[in-house]
């Protein structure tokens, strides 16, 4: 910038922020969007088996359509994206998103070979790469800062809403679908039951997207204002070198969500391989169990994890809600080790659950924080480096490292739990220690 710029709390008009009830509205269907995203991008993962018998394909070709396939274009995508999202109304960016990731889900159920579905994957990752950049930045314009924990942690409430419908009502969808006969469309030909399951499942999302398009865009604040009281220009490089200069903090977050980020994607992605391949169970009966505990203790966690951050912070602790995250990441870990080895598949359930539980604990705590020391023009752009920073080891190395573990160093594919062991264990200490770090990053910033 060639002026001075501060940052002012305060809208440009000196009005309000939204009415609660049209504020939380917002944060209600931009929510359910999210879930939706979710829904799309993991019901792959319930269709593992039928995939390769049908395509033909190892478990590493797999793991690249539920990893790198999604995640390298979520990511690359999330940079100009975010750009986007700072600039421009951010409205239009998610209802053209979701469009096209619906579209590319429903047409991932017309592929006939692994590169047909490759690109489909592709398609999602770009589409849903402009949502939560845009839509953190719209949540955070409607709520004064004393009240964002809330509608953020709601909103990442869809997380663990959305991974849950994915295999609740993927395991109702597949269940019907089974027992259903191909079905034959016109200029297209037969459809197999997992193909027709990713058209049932990409198309409702597109109501959703119409709904948005009737919102309305929320008055930006928290923006940066050069010296004559103008809304400044903040360039690419500006927001990079403010994250540089505050490199203590986003280090530590990038790091440590990263590293959970990959435990939370192996699990998502293999947790139904292994139930049904070592323990003998129906797609249908884990996507239910697997489900249910997404469903139950991710919520769960957003709301005991920002009520414990809040608590803290109200202590006058600045490092308040990094140290709940710090313990979120400490609940992970005997889920992390127990789950994939443990004999008893119902057991093994109740590590399981630690591990979403655990992943709130942290998601909540962490965004909330990350955008209360962001300036308004900077969110989106800081909010896609931390989406990089997640995907590329996430979704890419979560679905990917085990799958690589079991295909090229035991070559056995029933030995997949101890692959998920192997990962766990190489990744546990780094998330604790990252996220250690930010406690005090934290509370010896001065922003």
């Amino acid at each position: 910038m060639n002026t001075k710029a501060t940052t002012s709390a305060a809208p440009d008009d000196g009005s309000a922020y939204p009415e609660p009830r049209r504020a939380w509205g917002l944060v209600v269907v931009l929510t359910i969007a999210y879930a939706i995203s979710f829904v799309d991008r993991q019901i792959i993962s319930l269709m593992v088996e039928p995939i390769k018998a049908y395509l033909h394909l190892s478990d590493t070709q797999i793991s690249l359509l539920m990893g790198p396939a999604f995640a390298v274009f979520y990511t690359i995508m999330g940079i100009p994206l975010g750009r986007v999202a700072d600039k421009f109304n951010r409205r239009n960016l998610i209802v053209i998103g979701m469009t096209l990731w619906c579209l590319m889900t429903a047409a991932s159920g017309l592929a006939r070979n692994f590169a047909q579905l490759f690109v489909a994957r592709m398609g999602i990752g770009v589409g849903e790469a402009a949502l939560s950049p845009a839509a953190l930045s719209m949540i955070s314009d409607s709520f004064p800062p004393e009240k964002r924990t809330s509608p953020i942690g709601f909103y990442n409430s869809a997380i663990y809403i959305g991974s849950g419908l994915a295999l609740v009502l993927g395991g109702v969808v597949i269940q019907i679908v089974t027992n259903s006969p191909p079905v034959n469309v016109p200029l297209v030909g037969e459809l197999v039951p997992w193909q027709t399951t990713f058209i049932i499942v990409g198309l409702p999302g597109l109501i959703i997207a119409a709904i948005i398009g009737f919102m309305r865009e929320p008055t930006r604040k928290d923006v940066i204002k050069s010296e004559d009281g103008d809304v400044a220009e903040v360039s690419m490089r500006e927001v990079l070198a403010y994250v540089w200069k505050n490199r203590s903090i986003y280090g530590s977050i990038f790091i440590g969500m990263a590293v959970v980020a990959a435990v939370n994607f192996m699990f998502q992605g293999w947790i139904p391989t292994l139930y049904t391949r070592v323990h003998g169970w129906e797609a249908s009966s884990i996507g239910y169990a697997f489900g249910v505990i997404l469903l139950i203790f991710g919520p769960l966690g957003i709301f005991l994890g920002g009520r414990l951050g809040d608590y803290y912070s109200r202590q006058g602790d600045s490092g308040g809600h990094a140290k709940a995250a710090f313990l979120g990441s400490l609940f992970m870990v005997p889920g992390m080790i127990a789950t994939p080895i443990l004999p008893d598949p119902k057991i093994a359930l109740a590590g399981l659950a630690l591990i979403p539980f655990g992943m709130a604990f942290i998601t909540v705590n962490i965004v909330s924080s990350m955008l209360r020391v962001t300036p308004n023009q900077m969110r989106g752009l800081a909010y896609a480096l931390l989406l990089m920073a997640m995907s590329f080891t996430g979704m890419s190395l979560g679905p990917f490292l085990p799958a690589l573990i079991t295909d090229y160093v035991f070559a056995n594919e029933m030995m997949v739990g101890y692959s998920m062991l192997i990962v766990s264990l190489s990744t546990a200490f780094i998330s604790i220690f990252a996220f250690y770090k930010c406690i005090g990053a934290f509370r010896s910033a001065k922003l």
